[in-house]
This record gives structure tokens, sequence and C-alpha cells, in this order.
């Protein structure tokens, strides 16, 4: 099936409103407590799951109107939510930790990505297989990214010369429409929202994981205030498991998750098959990035509590932020568990998508 850029550029365009994406499930009889979820970034495929939990009815059935917000790159999440513009937001643990270093007070209350997709990404005709050979090149960053805030964290774990790299910095559309048109050839992002750019324009890429590289983090969470944590308990238990049981759907189900999130939003609708395709690519990559011990032993959400150290003394020894609490602080299992796949759906899906992230050194 041929592919065409503008199919998937629709992406893009999406970036450049700021509506609410709200789904709107059937009438109910009692009032629901409203709830707002920010994405960390466009409504891609790597987030089906989010629309699946709203269209199929986890929340409502929990009592919870849950309306969802495209983001802005994971550090523009920490601020909305701490100031309650929204209840919940799903942003990078590493930019949680330090958001929390520099005063702010937010919780991880769910684990999403315990694997990091965040790296650099460069056309295969570059041949760039290592970080020295960065030097030279140009390297576009959205600033609100995960990917961007941790690029000293890379440089540090590398020892590259950041001074011979030039950064260039675009909003959502604009990266995605450089890297469709090749105008930046070396990209830096999460892997499961851009490679399906590249993917869709058959474009060959090489990817360099910051993970690959010693900064070894928990990638994405779901993550409150602690005072939502303390007075509204009820509302965080309803929340966390609406959203695992959206994402137990789409792992299970991944035709019928892109079906729901096409059906939730207006501008995939009556668009060509390739955007559906780069929705499906996107939701198999975030797929990938779930299949760890704890989330097999413990329950989808479930957040390693060795990971979470590991995460909080990559942000201070990279980062150089001093004033991260304790591990322990930054979030809680209170609330995950309840959701979980049998063993046999676990390998099932797991040999499914295992082919969908290129391989971590480790």
């Amino acid at each position: 099936m041929a592919l065409h850029r503008r199919s998937f550029l629709k992406l893009a365009g999406i970036a450049g409103t700021g509506s609410a994406f709200g789904v709107f499930a059937p009438a109910i009889v009692r009032a629901a407590t409203a709830i707002k979820l920010t994405l960390p970034w466009l409504p891609l495929g790597t987030y089906s799951f989010t629309f699946a939990a709203k269209k199929l009815g986890y929340w409502e059935k929990r009592g919870l109107d849950v309306t969802i917000d495209r983001g802005f790159g994971s550090t523009k999440v920490c601020v909305p939510v701490d100031q309650g513009q929204y209840d919940f937001g799903l942003l990078d643990m590493a930019v949680q930790a330090g958001c929390v270093g520099r005063g702010l007070d937010l919780v991880a209350i769910a684990g999403i990505w315990p694997r990091s997709p965040i790296g650099i990404f460069s056309l295969k005709e570059l041949n760039i297989t290592e970080p020295k050979q960065l030097e030279g090149q140009s390297i576009g960053f959205d600033v609100g990214g995960g990917e961007f805030q941790l690029w000293p964290a890379f440089v540090k774990a590398t020892g590259i010369d950041a001074g011979k790299v030039n950064i260039v910095t675009m909003d959502a559309p604009g990266l995605m429409r450089a890297a469709a048109d090749k105008q930046l050839k070396v990209i830096g992002n999460f892997f499961g929202s851009i490679a399906p750019t590249f993917w869709a324009n058959r474009i060959a890429i090489n990817a360099m994981f910051y993970e690959d590289y010693g900064v070894k983090m928990c990638s994405v969470v779901a993550a409150c205030k602690r005072a939502t944590i303390e007075k509204k308990p009820e509302i965080c238990k309803a929340f966390v498991d609406g959203l695992m049981e959206g994402l137990k759907f789409a792992y299970l189900n991944p035709e019928k998750a892109i079906d729901l999130h096409v059906e939730s939003l207006k501008e995939f609708q009556g668009g060509a098959p390739a955007t559906r395709e780069v929705l499906f690519y996107g939701q198999e990559v975030g797929t990938s990035l779930g299949f760890v011990p704890a989330f097999k032993e413990h329950g989808l959400g479930t957040i390693d509590p060795q990971l979470a150290e590991v995460t909080r003394q990559s942000v201070e020894t990279y980062m150089g932020i001093k004033n991260i609490p304790p591990a322990n602080e930054l979030y809680t299992n209170q609330f995950v568990g309840a959701v979980k796949l049998t063993p046999a759906e676990w390998t099932d899906v797991e040999q499914r998508v295992k082919k969908e992230l290129p391989s971590m050194r480790g």
C-alpha cells in the first residue's frame, strides 16, 4: 500500500490547535466527576490506550468523565498539573523528577513505559552510529520534550563536545515536517513519536538511545499533585484502573484500539489508509515499551523501585539537579496492580511487538 506524506502530516496539523480532544461517551444518569488529562505530546498511536479507555467506558463506569488534551512536551506538562489546570498528566519520569527538584510537587501514580525510547535518530545515509559522530551535525529538538531536557545528560554520559553540535529548535509540527522532508537529518525525540514519520515515508534511520549510553530511566508515567493523592485517593484509583484497562485493551486488541482512536478524533476520520497504518505502528512501539518484569509480575502500571531510583540518580548526576527527594517520594504503587495479563496473553503480545523497538545494548 502506498504511503503519502500529506496523510501522515495531518498529525502535525493537529499541533496547531489548542482545543481539547474530548471523546463523547453515551449519556449516563448520574453526574460523573469531571477529570482533565493531558498527554505529553500529540495524540499519536502511542497514546491510543487513553482513547480506548474513554470510548469503552472504563472511566465512565467508575464515575469519571475524562477529557483528553494533547500535550506540548513533558516539561510543559509539569506546571499545568502542579497548578491544577489538569488533574492528571502523562510525562517522562525523568522530567517529572527534575521538576520536583525545582520545587513542584508531583507524584507518579502509574507507569506506562518502563523502558525509555528517548534517543537521537538520524538518516541511515549519514552512517551515524556513535555519539562522537554527532559533532558537526545539526540536531532538531522540540524544547518542551524530555529528549531535549535530557540532552545534557546524554552529552555528559558520552563525552561529546556539545559546542560542536548545532541545536535547531522547532515546535512539534515543524519538527515532523522537517523530518519528513529531510530538511533535518538528525532528530532528538521519542522513538514512538518520530519513527512513524520516517516509517511512513520509507526513510531508513539509525537510532542511538540515551539508555544505551548509561542514561537509564523510567519513561512515561501518569502523575498528579500530591494533594490529589491525599485528598482524593478514590479518584486516583478510579483513574488508574480505567487507564490500565485501556492499556490492556490496546495490548490485546491493537486493531480495535486504533479504530477507537480514529473514531475519537475527527482529524483522523476520512483520512488515507496510511494515516491508520502510522497510528498502528506507533501503538505497537508504545506497547513494546511495557514488557518488563514489574508489569508481568505485579500488574500493569507498577513502577519498579530500583528503576525509580536509577531514574532519580540519572537526573541528579547528568542534569545537576540536587534537590530531588528520595525516589520513594517520587512515585506510589498504591493504585496499581488490579489489571494484569494472563501468562498466555503476555507471551502472545510480547512475541507480536518485540520487533518494533530496535534492540538496546542492555
